[in-house]
């Protein structure tokens, strides 16, 4: 099954390719080759263990790689957060801005949302893995999860699954109550919807929505199978249909995406590729920063590898650090700016004494509840895929697994911060491709086979809001190390992480109650778990305890590492996501979350940089530029 999913994908990338036409620079051949590599890479591709390769001459012959003069602005990294400041500073002529990307211009694959998982397996993945864990990730290869962390222009926003998940008013609304002013719900929803480009119908709360900004978002043209029959299921169970990232988040909805038309809306597609041409902005590619350069407590510019050659670039006003979650922290740290415990078992020169690294945040999930129906998940052919591609009508997958999201709070009032979040995968993330890209054993990979990925859905739990922390720390000091990635999974002293998995667990075992999945003979497919069987009861608690510790996985959402807070003691950042103590810099992406969110943090990463480049620009210009 999985091979025939292969080839489906195969060929479906052929037909999305050559009928797109930003994509036809290659011949018919060409991209059918490109695509059979992207898909075989799942099973031959090597990750590399270190940064070496930016050390490394690629091309004798080539000029000077390093990019000459001054900025006012440098930005290093062009993810989620760095499309944006490079699109909404450079909107000011007098400013000039240098982005830099240790990744390459963003692959046609990532076009596709359907086809992310397979770009995991490629360069455009940094290809990180977590050390080993004691309470989760125990069905994985020496118990490591796998951390997939885009490289490439538009960083994750170019490789994750691509869902529109704003966050619960009150996240939001406790950023602003841990001493962080102006991040209120009330004072971030104007930049949500500056950023958003919504393109729904008249279900929404149109209130809450954007319909001016860059970035699309919206409902593939598409409606899969299953999608009615899980939200009825819901309702069944007594939950709502509603716009979750309207005026209340509890209940059941469609999944939105950031999706123009059928096509990924990243921040690259979405922010940078548009102003690429504007002359006061430079992005340069392949370009890794080692360090920044700070000096009496002010930040004056960067270091970074090009074609093997250090460069170094000066900023007249201020270095924008938006390399993500992971990496942010790892070049903080390399600049003497962090614990200073850490900096001192390294070697590295204290600068600035900041809880770096420190306090960090996941989402995990938990894919291991599948349902069999009697339904036919792939109902056309593929020549009608192709007709209906060409007019439009629909993605080419339908691998945006069933398009369902809930929301589940065990704890307090409904309409408070849920505990878990519902989604739904169907073919190919029914399959062991899945598997293989979350790092399970091939006894694991192997169960993966029982499935049916023509009449199967898996039902995922995600826990929202973790108690457990881990943290990013240095291998050494030397920037061709990785940094090292412990989330300290499931390891809150009460165990309630656990247990709101566990409750989750127990909805989902209800869907097959109700009177929906009756009238679609649903089967509740027990798969085995050699460790658990032989400790447990199937089916008891503990031995659901078990299958969440063997199955459960990252969901690839690292926060809080670099977190915004009043006091320098227990935070990295300020309010305005200034650096404790340093002048001149700032960190804007995932890793100032002073606290997890109640949903998929891309859209708030989003939404923070539009509302930082507008406190840039007032800063530096006199005059307010606030939404």
């Amino acid at each position: 099954m999985a091979a025939l999913v292969r080839v489906l994908v195969v060929a479906l990338w052929w037909c999305q390719v050559v009928v797109n036409a930003s994509l036809t620079e290659y011949s018919d051949v060409a991209i059918a080759q490109r695509v059979e590599r992207l898909v075989a890479n799942l099973d031959t591709y090597v990750f590399p263990v270190n940064n070496n390769a930016f050390f490394e001459t690629v091309d004798d012959l080539a000029e000077d790689p390093c990019v000459e003069g001054d900025f006012d602005f440098i930005i290093v990294g062009t993810g989620s957060a760095g499309g944006v400041l490079a699109n909404r500073l450079t909107e000011v002529a007098n400013f000039t801005v240098l982005a830099l990307e240790a990744g390459e211009e963003t692959p046609v694959e990532s076009d596709m949302l359907g086809v992310n998982i397979y770009l995991h397996r490629t360069r455009h993945n940094w290809g990180y893995n977590t050390t080993v864990q004691e309470n989760m990730c125990l069905g994985s290869v020496n118990a490591r999860c796998p951390y997939p962390r885009g490289k490439m222009l538009g960083g994750s926003s170019a490789i994750n699954f691509g869902m529109y998940v704003r966050g619960h008013h009150d996240d939001f609304d406790h950023w602003e109550a841990l001493g962080n002013p102006g991040w209120a719900y009330d004072d971030v929803l104007p930049y949500f919807k500056k950023a958003e480009s919504a393109t729904f119908g008249d279900d929404i709360d149109l209130e809450y929505h954007g319909f001016g900004g860059p970035q699309k978002t919206g409902v593939p043209n598409d409606t899969p199978v299953l999608t009615q029959a899980l939200i009825d299921c819901h309702i069944d169970l007594g939950k709502t249909e509603k716009d979750y990232n309207g005026k209340d988040q509890d209940g059941v909805s469609r999944l939105q995406f950031f999706l123009d038309g059928n096509t990924r809306s990243s921040s690259n597609e979405a922010f940078l590729k548009p102003v690429r041409r504007r002359p006061n902005l430079v992005v340069s590619t392949e370009s890794y920063v080692t360090r920044i350069l700070i000096t009496n407590q002010t930040a004056e510019g960067v270091v970074y590898m090009k074609n093997g050659k250090e460069c170094t670039v000066r900023a007249n006003k201020e270095v924008l650090l938006s390399a993500g979650a992971i990496n942010s922290p790892q070049v903080l740290m390399l600049s003497g700016v962090g614990p200073q415990a850490e900096l001192e078992k390294h070697g590295i020169e204290l600068i600035q004494d900041l809880p770096v690294g420190q306090n960090m945040q996941d989402h995990q999930f938990f894919p291991g509840i599948f349902y069999r129906t009697n339904q036919t998940l792939y109902n056309i052919t593929l020549l009608q895929m192709v007709d209906l591609w060409k007019r439009n009508l629909r993605p080419l997958t339908p691998s945006l697994g069933q398009q369902t999201v809930s929301f589940w709070n065990f704890i307090g009032p409904e309409d408070s911060q849920p505990e878990v979040e519902f989604f739904f995968f169907g073919p190919p993330l029914i399959t062991p491709d899945i598997a293989v890209i979350l790092g399970y054993t091939e006894e694991y990979v192997g169960i993966f086979n029982l499935l049916d990925a023509l009449t199967d859905i898996s039902v995922n739990v995600e826990l929202l809001h973790p108690r457990s922390t881990g943290s990013v720390t240095l291998q050494s000091s030397d920037p061709r190390d990785f940094p090292v990635i412990d989330p300290n999974y499931f390891s809150d002293p009460e165990g309630v992480d656990l247990e709101n998995v566990y409750r989750g667990v127990e909805v989902a075992l209800q869907f097959n109650d109700t009177e929906t999945f009756r009238s679609l003979d649903t089967e509740f497919l027990l798969i085995p778990y050699p460790e658990c069987d032989a400790q447990y009861d199937q089916l008891s608690k503990d031995w659901w305890y078990c299958a969440i510790k063997t199955l459960a996985s990252t969901l690839f959402h690292p926060v809080a590492t670099t977190k915004m807070g009043p006091d320098a003691a227990t935070s990295v950042v300020d309010s305005q996501l200034k650096v404790h103590g340093v002048d001149r810099l700032r960190v804007v992406d995932a890793g100032v979350f002073p606290d997890h969110i109640s949903g998929h943090p891309n859209a708030a990463v989003v939404m923070i940089a539009e509302k930082i480049a507008d406190e840039i620009k007032s800063e530096h210009l006199g005059c307010s530029y606030w939404v």
